[in-house]
């Protein structure tokens, strides 16, 4: 018995997504025994018990608007869409994106612009390429910051090194790996150049082909909205906006442990950490489970001279709060896109 190509097609994406799925865990699970294998849980529960949990409000306050100015940016990559998705809906495609990146890596990437679209009811091509525009300028903020603490922060040379476990790559790997990104930004592009030139010469007539050089050409629109972004200051200030935030989500914790009072840790240490642990939390394990309480221990640890116990709390407990108001957040967000949607037609 024959099966369709769809069903072909469903069963090998469903079986690319639990391998995927597999990877992820695996991945985590490997970050989690290097983090955890030194550690007694009794101890650790312990110190968890002894948290300070005023501080978690305004540990809510400072995700939910960072993850809004990211809302806010995004809105500025969207000048030119024929229909402004209002912002409701662009923070609820953002806390979606969260949400589904804690179950799956990577998924949130897709679904954000897939919820925006359909909540516009039109094409997710331009969307999917500002979504990959601000993945872009993101890790170019990172590996700024990261250069930043390396070279001005951090007295031993090799001390990063340490933290990420790369201590004892040897130096043409890091050779290697920019050229095989340059290899890959270059691959993209020279295919969008070659799906172009195809297009013109009309050399395939196929109803499929035209719906993907369509979505192509969205996607690449999207990638090119930077250069329509009429005000320069806003989309700076938001960005620096979003660290900002995310600095405070390392530093307010400090509170939680006294670690502010136990090893003077203050804002310029939560900036640090937070570069660290975004490192961590892009390691393609759900959640970043494992790599960030990994990364977050060492650098606290080799940085600060933290103990690995109470490092290890720290990292947990951020973790854990950061994981449980993305689901939360997300859900209140939801539920007002869609309230305010409903609101808005009876208004009419």
């Amino acid at each position: 018995m024959e099966h369709s190509p769809d069903v072909v097609h469903q069963g090998r994406s469903s079986r690319h997504r639990t391998i995927k799925i597999l990877v992820s865990v695996a991945v985590g699970g490997l970050f989690l025994w290097l983090a955890f294998r030194n550690i007694q849980l009794e101890e650790l529960w312990q110190q968890i018990l002894s948290v300070n949990t005023s501080w978690i409000i305004p540990y809510i306050g400072a995700l939910a608007v960072s993850h809004y100015l990211r809302a806010e940016r995004w809105l500025l990559l969207l000048e030119d869409l024929e229909k402004k998705p209002p912002r409701s809906t662009l923070f609820a495609g953002v806390m979606v994106g969260y949400m589904l990146n804690n179950v799956i890596p990577r998924l949130g990437e897709v679904s954000r612009p897939v919820y925006v679209a359909r909540r516009l009811k039109t094409g997710s091509g331009s969307l999917f390429g500002t979504i990959v525009l601000e993945r872009i300028i993101d890790m170019s903020c990172l590996i700024l910051c990261l250069l930043f603490i390396s070279f001005y922060y951090v007295a031993e040379p090799n001390t990063i090194s340490r933290i990420f476990g790369t201590d004892q790559w040897e130096s043409q790997v890091y050779l290697v790996l920019p050229a095989l990104i340059i290899a890959g930004v270059a691959a993209i592009w020279a295919a969008f150049k070659m799906i172009r030139r195809i297009d013109k010469t009309g050399a395939i007539e196929n109803p499929l082909w035209s719906r993907f050089v369509e979505f192509t050409g969205r996607f690449w629109t999207g990638i090119k909205s930077i250069r329509k972004v009429r005000n320069w200051p806003l989309f700076v200030l938001l960005t620096l906006g979003i660290w900002t935030g995310y600095a405070l989500m390392a530093y307010l914790p400090f509170w939680m442990l006294d670690l502010h009072l136990d090893y003077q840790l203050g804002l310029i240490e939560a900036i640090v950490v937070t570069v660290i642990s975004a490192a961590g939390m892009a390691v393609p394990s759900p959640a970043g489970v494992g790599s960030y309480h990994l990364f977050v221990q060492q650098s606290l640890w080799i940085l600060y001279s933290v103990p690995i116990l109470s490092a290890l709390t720290y990292a947990t407990i951020t973790h854990a709060m950061m994981v449980l108001m993305v689901f939360v957040t997300g859900g209140a967000a939801l539920w007002f896109d869609k309230y305010y949607t409903l609101k808005m037609k009876l208004n009419r």
